[in-house]
């Protein structure tokens, strides 16, 4: 995918830092209050109708104050912090505590429901129109730092970043392709500042919204990037609503085959009808004191029960094949890549093997996705102990909610290795919309009425 805003090496003028004209700067600013204050004025009802949704949902107030850098006063030998303005930056509280300056953005477990929402869609970020009004920030310059990261050791090139105002969108955000470094970060807005003028302010703020709906799920820093795959507000929203329809519908409309299904569970063997484990889910970025790290959610999976009433053992010898499985010692037969399954597992009840051969156990998955733990279609969730065998790369798979069915469902059956079973899910990340998980539900009837693998 191309970038929102082209802004290629040869158009950059490689030069120190000018002062601008002073009436560059004032009609900048002109431009500033006048559009922030029609912003603020068209937005009231919404801003009205979230500051409402806060104060229902969560104590506390509605808006925060966040301590952030203006700009560097002065150069110098002395620490950065030293040498820089702060101020204010006004936002809408997404979080169950009142000072949320460290909360990772769509990460954090202390956001609230109100907050999450209001992070994917930046409406939190609408305050800063009144920063914009009081002269502390811009419309457009680099985003204002949090006054903690100048703690850091900030490279003395990346200083010129702080000599003109932050703003509330930039250059960063409209031509970042992934999630970046914040090397990256201040040398985009080091290009800014070499080059501002309102013609590129004006380019900057007309694609801004378009930035918005395919920015990347992760908002903050790390030391490598982890995946190419940007996110789409548009489709993920789409996604949740056919999810929540369709699972809905399903658990209604299947209910007296659910029922049947459990008493046969009950009366084949003891035991409890449905069966229940830790999986893997989407990875997250949380911040911790070594600073921003990824890491992989759990939830609790629901399925029917195909295994005798044993689950300490039956967990221990899973967890043995998916170790076998990893390490390939399971591939055999006709192709290397293929992987053999026992033809009688002796864990499997009776009513549990044509469960496991029609995939009928796991439609209590379901109430996963209507939880929103799981999507219909999205890479396999695994128990915790399979990742912890995974090596760096098969972590990406993990950038993706889990789903009921996918690539891995539909071409391989559960017959392949771990690497297939991950570039195939990778090859999902990359091409999915709404029509191949639409697809992707279609195909998933033959597969499972062919029922090849699934044992």
């Amino acid at each position: 995918m191309q970038t929102q805003l082209d802004y290629s090496d040869h158009e950059i003028r490689q030069a120190e830092v000018l002062e601008r004209p002073a009436i560059s700067e004032r009609l900048k600013r002109l431009i500033d209050v006048t559009l922030a204050s029609v912003v603020l004025g068209i937005l009231s009802p919404l801003l009205l109708l979230a500051a409402l949704a806060i104060r229902l949902t969560s104590k506390g107030p509605v808006l925060v104050g966040e301590q952030r850098v203006r700009r560097r006063l002065a150069r110098g030998a002395s620490p950065l912090i030293e040498r820089v303005e702060t101020f204010t930056m006004y936002r809408l509280r997404t979080t169950y505590e009142t000072d949320d300056s460290e909360i990772v953005r769509l990460a954090d477990k202390r956001l609230t429901r109100v907050g999450r929402w209001l992070q994917k869609i930046s409406l939190d970020e609408i305050p800063e129109l009144i920063n914009v009004v009081r002269g502390d920030m811009s419309l457009v310059g680099p985003r204002p730092i949090p006054t903690y990261v100048l703690e850091r050791n900030i490279a003395p090139e990346y200083e010129r970043r702080f000599d003109t105002k932050p703003g509330v969108t930039g250059l960063w955000q409209v031509t970042r392709r992934h999630i970046g470094t914040i090397e990256e970060m201040a040398e985009t807005d080091i290009l800014y500042v070499q080059n501002r003028s309102l013609w590129l302010d004006l380019k900057i703020l007309i694609v801004s919204p378009r930035a918005i709906l395919w920015r990347s799920s992760i908002q903050h820093w790390i030391d490598q990037s982890s995946i190419k795959v940007r996110e789409n507000l548009i489709y993920n929203l789409i996604k949740r609503v056919m999810d929540l329809v369709l699972a809905s519908i399903g658990l209604v409309v299947l209910s007296p085959l659910l029922l049947l299904i459990a008493i046969l569970i009950k009366l084949d063997s003891p035991g409890p009808a449905m069966f229940t484990q830790v999986r893997a889910g989407k990875r997250v970025l949380l911040a911790s004191q070594k600073g921003p790290m990824l890491l992989t959610t759990n939830f609790k999976i629901y399925k029917f029960r195909t295994m005798h009433n044993d689950q300490k053992r039956n967990d221990a010898l899973h967890k043995e094949w998916v170790q076998n499985w990893v390490d390939g010692k399971l591939n055999a037969g006709k192709s290397a890549n293929e992987v053999v399954k026992p033809k009688r597992d002796p864990r499997v009840t009776r009513i549990g093997r044509i469960l496991r051969a029609t995939s009928l156990d796991e439609l209590p998955q379901l109430i996963n996705v209507v939880k929103g733990d799981m999507s219909l279609v999205g890479p396999r969730p695994v128990p915790v102990y399979e990742v912890e065998s995974y090596e760096e790369w098969h972590y990406a798979r993990l950038d993706a909610t889990p789903g009921m069915t996918g690539y891995w469902q539909i071409k391989l059956r559960g017959r392949g290795t771990l690497d297939q079973m991950v570039e195939l899910d990778l090859e999902y990340l990359k091409k999915r919309s709404i029509w191949s998980d639409l697809k992707i539900i279609f195909l998933t009837v033959p597969a499972v009425v062919i029922g090849r693998g699934a044992k």
